[in-house]
């Protein structure tokens, strides 16, 4: 009997954990937009009676009509482990062989045992890490399984299964380094050192009710112990707490820190339960990760071309290409229509064959003109504004008359006709019947505006005249202020 394999982008997967006296189950399922829901469910393994118990947890996930591919694992006690240093042409020792010299004896019935190795190199030297479990044990699964018309796709110890989504509560920068990991539960302890993912060494122990914070030291400083058996030589960096966050307000945190000796974190998850091995489980099926330790990886059927194809996610690509082109070519499409109206639109200039150069020199002309009115024109509104200011009290503007620069030619003879401003005034006479003594610097306190001097060269005051206003009968005096410029120069 073989473990049939279902494609790995599945979306829909469930996580089971076969304790002896429960089935603890998880099923994800993944939506389009990468939304990952979760079913948990629990089920009663009474009399050892496995099948029932899986049909009926399947059962309360609805879970038992539709196929879907499950990963398994037993518990951390029914399951041996070891990690030793291998010699650099050991790496090809069978399973068995690493295992009885881990063992150390050559009387184990290895042949009862189901075992799986990982050669890896998490410090220096290159070890060999040895998982076994019953045999019998690994059949009834794999049994149970099959009878329910699903496929088994993994089966390995809790404890690696916790260990390996243990990163996932951490940052990035700390997930690949060597690290201690205490994984709490209700009332026992999983305490490993890990590298990334993998586990080194794992041992459960109980967690003592009440003395929680002396129960997770002893478990830290027999770790340090193991390791170096393990092939690691250095202190792991960090020391991270998973589960039980309601004992961090009970316990010495500054005491526990102490001795632990090293960078402490506490974080939420994983817990050491039965529901949270189902969980990791399908996370790490739906996330296609593949490493870490499997009991059935020789009952996997030869590997498939469409197992290690992603093709569901190169047909998206596609269509996304195609619908990318698609847009693309009518966007060509309109251009190309506008482009033909602009030609159809444009005046022909020389299409038709002629020369242009006197349509160039004709341009050229206008542009010249343009760029010579833009250069002598006089800026009137601004001017007269100034000048209006700078007018004494007692006087007012009454007229205004002025032109501008204007050029012409004939018999091929250029005339020049400058600008000129003829401001008409009145302004009332002294008490005595004088005229008021601001005419004499009139004309110069004009000139002295910037935006007069810019356009105008000589500023004069001419027709000085008294008068007597017909409608009130008083008294004062009209005169006009004359800008003009050089008949020759011009401005």
């Amino acid at each position: 009997m073989t473990t049939k394999g279902d494609v790995r982008s599945s979306n829909d997967a469930i996580g089971v954990m076969f304790a002896r006296d429960y089935l603890y189950g998880c099923r994800a399922s993944r939506s389009v937009f990468g939304i990952v829901h979760y079913q948990y469910a629990k089920a009663a393994c009474a009399n050892n009676n496995t099948d029932a118990a899986l049909a009926d947890l399947l059962n309360q996930l609805n879970a038992s009509t539709s196929r879907l591919p499950i990963v398994a694992a037993i518990p951390t006690d029914e399951c041996y482990f070891a990690t030793r240093p291998t010699a650099s042409g050991a790496a090809n020792a069978s399973p068995r062989a690493l295992l009885r010299e881990s063992l150390r004896s050559s009387n184990s019935q290895l042949d009862k045992m189901a075992i799986d190795v990982i050669n890896w190199q998490p410090d220096k030297r290159t070890v060999a890490g040895i998982v076994a479990a019953p045999n019998d044990r690994i059949e009834a699964i794999r049994e149970s399984v099959a009878a329910t018309g699903h496929s088994l796709q993994r089966l390995e110890p809790a404890a690696a299964c916790l260990i390996g989504a243990a990163p996932e509560s951490e940052g990035r920068e700390r997930r690949s380094s060597l690290t201690t990991r205490v994984i709490l539960g209700q009332n026992r302890l999983l305490a490993a050192t890990s590298r990334g993912t993998l586990p080194i060494y794992w041992q459960s122990l109980p967690l003592p009710t009440g003395d929680e914070a002396t129960g997770i030291v002893s478990a830290i400083r027999s770790l340090d112990a193991a390791s170096q058996a393990c092939g690691i030589d250095r202190t792991p960096d960090h020391v991270v707490l998973h589960g039980r966050r309601e004992l961090h307000a009970l316990m010495d945190q500054q005491w526990l820190e102490e001795n632990t000796g090293a960078d402490l974190r506490w974080v939420e998850s994983p817990n050491f339960a039965g529901q949270d091995v189902a969980k990791a489980l399908a996370d790490k099926f739906l996330s296609d990760d593949d490493e870490g330790f499997d009991f059935v990886r020789q009952h996997r059927d030869p590997l498939q071309l469409r197992r290690v194809v992603p093709y569901k996610e190169i047909v998206a690509y596609v269509m996304a290409a195609a619908v990318l082109f698609g847009v693309l070519w009518l966007r060509s499409g309109k251009l190309d229509h506008q482009r033909t109206a602009i030609l159809a639109s444009a005046p022909p200039m020389v299409g038709d064959g002629t020369d242009p150069k006197p349509e160039r020199t004709q341009l050229n002309a206008r542009a010249t003109a343009v760029s010579q009115f833009l250069h002598d024109r006089v800026r009137w509104s601004d001017m007269l504004t100034d000048i209006t200011h700078s007018i004494p009290e007692g006087m007012r503007l009454t007229g205004i008359r002025g032109s501008a620069t204007m050029s012409s030619t004939r018999k091929k003879k250029a005339k020049v006709v400058p600008a000129t401003l003829v401001l008409q005034a009145e302004a009332a006479l002294n008490e005595n019947g004088d005229m008021p003594t601001s005419l004499d610097s009139l004309a110069e306190s004009i000139k002295q505006i910037s935006s007069v001097a810019r356009s105008f060269e000589h500023v004069e005051l001419s027709n000085i005249r008294q008068t007597r206003s017909q409608e009130t009968g008083v008294a004062g005096a009209e005169f006009s202020i004359v800008l003009t410029n050089d008949t020759k120069g011009g401005r």
